[in-house]
Parts: C-alpha cells; structure tokens; sequence
C-alpha cells in the first residue's frame, strides 16, 4: 500500500476502472485504477470530510493528497466560483484526477506535489484525507505546512479514525493552530477543524 503515496508506480499493472458517486443527490463519475487509494469507490472517512465541507463556501480551496480527485472536484461542484487546486505525490492519481476533472466538467488545477512541496500560495480551505499508512512523522509535517499556507483565519480540516490516532492528532494540531475543533463524527471516524 505505499505505493499510494509514493511517487512513481508504473510498475503496478494498470486496469481502468469506472466508479460512480453520489453526494448530495449529484452523481459523479470517476475513473481509478490499481495503486490509488480507495479505486472501488469512495471510503467512509472521504465521504464524511466532502459532506462536512460542502457548505463552506471559500474563494480557495486545497484537496491535499487528492488521489484521483474526488474531493476536490466534489467541492467544486458544489461551490462552482472557488478556485479549487488539488495535489498528490502519485503520478497514477494525479493523472487520473485531471482525467476525472474533464469528465465532471470542473475546471481545477491538479499538481504533483509531495506534500507542499511544489504548492504556492495561501488557501482559504484545506482538505485532507491523511495517509495513515505513510507514518505519523509526514502526517504530522502536512499538519505543520498546512498551517503555513493557510491564508489569515483559513481553515484546514482534515479526516482520521480513532483507532488511527485522531485523539493524538488533535493534540499535536491544538500546539500549532488557534482553534481545534471536532466538526462531525461517525463511526468512529471525526473531522477535525483547524483555524489559523
């Protein structure tokens, strides 16, 4: 599974497939494939972090880690005049999410980017579905430069699991950001809203 936030995986083979989503009565859809996160179709915690954020209408909006993009592109529908960028470190995903971002007619930037690596400028709003299996020490760096391309009073939000750590998580963010907050919870799963 870290090939899912590793750089390059064209050695995996390759079987396109497409999945259909649908959020607030808007159905979507998207094409995955082996070495993408959740390719059979989207997971609870993704699904929980989208309808979480819907009603935020923000002038820019980040989906960090953004897979094959249906975090952003979701957002986007729903708030058609936010500038929405989205950045993964996964070639496959990142080609996919342009891909995705055609066929659900949305115009987004798509970015390959460890991390902040290659990202410019301040957001209003970031997304985050972290990658629990990368390790608490890039985990953790997300949350740190998230802060620091937030713009003033922007919010990063982010999704994670109990049992995958969220009580120390929130922890470490309430030592960088104003405000911490759980904004939604189910199963086990919580959203977790930062304030700059």
């Amino acid at each position: 599974m870290s090939h899912y936030f590793s750089k390059n995986n064209d050695d995996l083979k390759t079987l396109e497939k497409d999945i259909f989503v649908q959020v607030n009565n808007k159905k979507f859809s998207f094409t995955t494939d082996h070495g993408v996160f959740s390719k059979a179709g989207l997971d609870f915690g993704s699904r929980l972090l989208i309808e979480s954020v819907l009603t935020m209408p923000v002038k820019t909006c980040l989906d960090l880690g953004s897979g094959y993009g249906p975090l952003g592109i979701i957002y986007k529908t729903f708030n058609p005049d936010a500038k929405v960028s989205a950045s993964d470190i996964n070639e496959r995903a990142v080609k996919l999410a342009r891909k995705n971002a055609k066929k659900n007619k949305v115009d987004i930037e798509v970015l390959e980017s460890d991390g902040f690596e290659k990202i410019n400028g301040d957001f209003d709003l970031i997304i985050c579905n972290p990658p629990i299996r990368a390790g608490k020490a890039i985990i953790y760096r997300f949350f740190e430069d998230a802060y620091n391309h937030l713009a003033a009073e922007g919010y990063f939000i982010f999704v994670m699991n109990k049992k995958h750590g969220s009580p120390s998580a929130i922890k470490k963010c309430e030592s960088i950001y104003q405000s911490v907050e759980i904004m939604n919870k189910k199963s086990g799963y919580q959203v977790i809203k930062c304030r700059k």
